[in-house]
């Protein structure tokens, strides 16, 4: 039996979404390892998030499936006001599976996504809004130079444009400093970084109003309009992270004719697993507060077993390295696979 009226029936307002909406995905298992830094990396972001957007927004984490510790923290986060809607799921959902969540829910006009070791800089937003403005049918804007073209240049979306005397296609050389951070923040080996200080980048230049955008977006971070981003979903959602899945994005906004573009500086840094002086003195410069005290020192060189040096011997070797990585693949999953026999 219900007694008294609804509160809720007396007119309370509901909350009324900002114009921007940004969504982070984080994933920690455990914190020792890969991990270790994550969660004082996730920090950094949401601070230099804040620091560097100059108009209100809404934050929503989706956590896929971290540990306890990892959870205490993003509950602490929203505590502080820091994150708006905090969603704690039991099941990792995969990347593209958190992304149908994120695109087909979020209500802000315009959804920015980002991994959660994403460094924000300032102009971040100003830069991405002046692509999507500039580039009629911009479906997906990234904030830093894209260097991979995901679907090897079957991409048709810009196509439409080719003919229209107010756009033109241009190679864009980037500066050797744009690729050298580039190339740190996604851990290039030299093999992998040697074509993309030789080669162009695409780019699509607005004549009219002397805009100039890189063809091709990074699934590390993006904005997308709320209208486009309702028309991905669903993606295909099988495995945590698997290539093929976060592809589809890339390929079904460019079969609706949306394009993929990207800024011609890097206003976000990817920074990875890894805390070091340069990241924290960036940090310090966006946010104006001092974070020296969080440098990890040094530690001390310690003498390797015969067994540690014999193990990294094999995996520099290309014949030993992919039995590795597949023994490390399955040693992860025996430990922290939820679906692991008990």
């Amino acid at each position: 039996m219900r007694t008294g009226t609804n509160p809720a029936k007396t007119g309370i307002p509901a909350y009324t979404p900002q114009e921007l909406g940004v969504a982070l995905i984080v994933y920690i298992p455990f914190t020792t390892g890969y991990f270790q830094n994550s969660l004082e990396i996730l920090k950094y972001q949401i601070e230099s998030l804040r620091a560097t957007t100059p108009q209100k927004f809404d934050l929503l984490v989706f956590d896929n499936s971290s540990c306890p510790q990892a959870v205490a923290e993003l509950q602490a986060l929203q505590a502080r006001k820091w994150v708006d809607w905090l969603i704690l799921s039991q099941h990792n959902m995969g990347k593209a599976g958190a992304w149908n969540w994120i695109l087909a829910a979020m209500p802000n006009p315009l959804i920015c996504y980002a991994d959660s070791d994403v460094l924000f800089r300032p102009g971040w937003l100003a830069a991405s809004l002046e692509v999507l403005g500039a580039f009629p049918r911009a479906g997906m804007v990234s904030a830093q130079p894209n260097f991979f073209d995901v679907m090897k240049g079957e991409g048709q979306a810009h196509r439409a444009l080719l003919g229209d005397p107010a756009f033109e296609l241009q190679d864009y050389w980037p500066a050797r400093e744009i690729i050298d951070e580039y190339c740190l923040g996604i851990g290039a080996s030299d093999e992998v970084a040697a074509p993309f200080y030789t080669q162009p980048l695409p780019s699509l230049q607005n004549k009219d109003q002397k805009a100039q955008a890189v063809l091709g977006a990074s699934h590390m971070q993006f904005i997308i309009p709320r209208a486009v981003a309702r028309q991905v979903t669903p993606l295909p959602a099988t495995k945590g992270l698997l290539r093929a899945e976060t592809m589809s994005l890339d390929y079904k906004i460019d079969s609706l004719g949306y394009l993929h573009l990207s800024t011609t500086r890097p206003y976000v840094f990817h920074m990875g697993n890894t805390v070091n002086a340069r990241l924290i003195q960036e940090l310090s410069a966006i946010t104006g507060e001092t974070h020296a005290s969080e440098v990890h020192p040094e530690q001390p060189a310690r003498r390797r077993s015969w067994l540690l040096k014999l193990l990294a011997r094999l995996a520099g070797s290309p014949r030993f390295q992919p039995h590795m990585l597949r023994a490390y693949n399955l040693l992860f999953h025996a430990l922290y696979d939820e679906n692991r026999v008990k």
